[in-house]
C-alpha cells in the first residue's frame, strides 16, 4: 500500500507538467444520451450534405461517442462518401472500438466499407498518442484541357441540372486523397452512378485516373448521367494512345436514349420479396433496431410502392418513428404522387400534418 501511494506521488508531479502539452483524447465514457440526442437532432436539421459532415465532425471529434451513437449519426447522410469522412474522424474518439465494425451497417456499399476497414486497420498500426489530423481542403490542380460550359448548352440532357461546384470538389477531393487506383476507380463509378454531372466535371474527374482504360470504363459508367452529352467529344482530350481515342469516340457516338428508347427493367419490389422484408423487420424486439434494418433494406432494394411503405410503418408501434421512416422512406418510393396515403398509418394530427409539410418542401 505504501508502495503506491509512494508511485502515485511520483507520478502525479509528472503528469502536471505533461498537462502543459496537449494530449491525445482518452475516451471512456461516451456522451449522456439525452445530450446526444440534441447533438444528433443539430446534424439532422442541417440543410445540406455538406454542413451535416461539418457538423458531424465537429460532433465527434470534440466529444467521446458510442458505436451506436457513431452508427446512429452516419445513418443521416445520404451519399457514403459523408458517411466515410464522418466515420473516420468518429473512430478516435469511439469508446468502444472493438466493436466499430457494427459501424459498417450503415453504409450502402461494400466498397466503401473495406475502405473504412482499411483506414480503421492503418491508424490502428501507429503509435497510440495519434491525433487525429484535421486536413486542410486538398488542392486539385486538373490538366489543362479545353473544358465546355455547360450553362451554354441547350441540346439534350441525360438529367436535371449538374450538381454543385463545391459538391463536385469536394467528391473530387475524396477521390484524389486515395492513394490506390483501384478505389479511386471505385468511388468514381458510384459517383457516375448516382450524380448528374456536365461534361467538365466528368473531364476532370476521370483526369484523377492514370489509366486511360480506367479512364473509359469511368466514362462508360457516367455517360448515361451526363447533363450536356453534346459536349462528350472534350473528352477525347483524355486519351493519348489512339486506340483508346478511337474506343472513346465509338462510345459517345453511339446513338442517344431519346432516338432509340430502350425499355428499362420495372423498378420494383415482388410481393413474396416484400413479405419477407416485413417478416424480418417484425420478428426484431426492439423499436430502434426496426428502424435501423428497415433503413438498410430501403437504401438497399429502393423501388418500394406508397402501399408497400404505408404496410411498413404499421409495423412500428409510435407516431414518431412511423414519421421517421415515412420521411426516410420517400426518397425510395417509385409512385411519389400517392405518398399522401402514407398519413393514414399515424394516429396524431400533428403527424399527418408534419408529413404534410415535408411532402410540401419536396414538390
Amino acid at each position: 500500500m505504501k508502495a503506491s501511494i509512494f508511485t502515485l506521488i511520483l507520478i502525479i508531479p509528472a503528469m502536471l507538467v505533461l498537462g502543459q502539452r496537449p494530449q491525445p483524447q482518452r475516451c471512456d465514457v461516451p456522451l449522456p444520451d439525452h445530450i446526444f440526442r440534441q447533438k444528433q437532432r443539430s446534424v439532422s436539421l442541417q440543410p445540406t450534405e455538406e454542413l451535416k459532415l461539418k457538423v458531424a465532425v465537429a460532433v465527434a471529434t470534440g466529444n467521446c461517442l458510442s458505436v451506436e451513437q457513431v452508427r446512429s449519426i452516419a445513418e443521416l447522410f445520404i451519399d457514403d462518401f459523408s458517411r466515410l469522412n464522418f466515420a473516420q474522424a468518429a473512430w478516435h474518439n469511439t469508446v468502444d472500438r472493438e466493436n466499430f465494425y457494427y459501424v459498417y451497417d450503415a453504409f450502402a456499399y461494400f466498397s466503401t466499407v473495406f475502405m473504412l476497414h482499411d483506414y480503421v486497420k492503418s491508424v490502428e498500426s501507429r503509435p497510440v498518442d495519434y491525433l487525429p489530423p484535421y486536413e486542410p481542403p486538398l488542392s486539385l490542380n486538373f490538366p489543362a484541357l479545353e473544358y465546355p460550359v455547360f450553362e451554354n448548352y441547350h441540346g439534350p440532357s441525360n438529367c436535371n441540372y449538374p450538381i454543385r461546384e463545391d459538391d463536385f470538389l469536394r467528391l473530387a477531393a475524396q477521390v484524389q486523397s486515395n492513394t490506390s487506383e483501384s478505389n479511386r476507380a471505385l468511388l468514381l463509378s458510384q459517383i457516375a452512378q448516382n450524380n448528374c454531372l456536365s461534361v467538365s466535371q466528368a473531364m476532370k474527374l476521370s483526369s484523377l485516373l492514370q489509366s486511360e482504360g480506367n479512364r473509359l470504363v469511368f466514362f462508360r459508367n457516367a455517360i448515361n448521367t451526363i447533363f450536356d452529352p453534346g459536349n462528350l467529344q472534350y473528352g477525347a482530350q483524355l486519351f493519348a494512345h489512339i486506340p483508346n481515342k478511337a474506343a472513346y469516340n465509338e462510345l459517345i457516338n453511339q446513338p442517344l436514349p431519346a432516338d432509340i428508347p430502350v425499355e428499362q427493367p420495372p423498378c420494383f419490389v415482388p410481393d413474396e420479396e416484400f413479405n419477407q422484408i416485413m417478416a424480418s423487420i417484425r420478428k426484431e424486439s426492439f423499436n430502434s433496431t426496426k428502424v435501423t434494418l428497415a433503413k438498410q433494406i430501403l437504401r438497399s432494394k429502393q423501388c418500394f410502392t406508397t402501399v408497400q411503405i404505408r404496410e411498413m410503418l404499421k409495423l412500428f408501434s409510435f407516431d414518431d418513428s412511423r414519421l421517421e421512416m415515412a420521411k426516410f422512406a420517400w426518397e425510395f418510393t417509385t409512385d411519389r404522387d400517392n405518398y399522401y396515403q402514407v398519413a393514414d398509418v399515424f394516429t396524431f394530427s400533428s403527424s399527418k400534418e408534419e408529413l404534410m409539410k415535408f411532402l410540401e418542401g419536396r414538390e
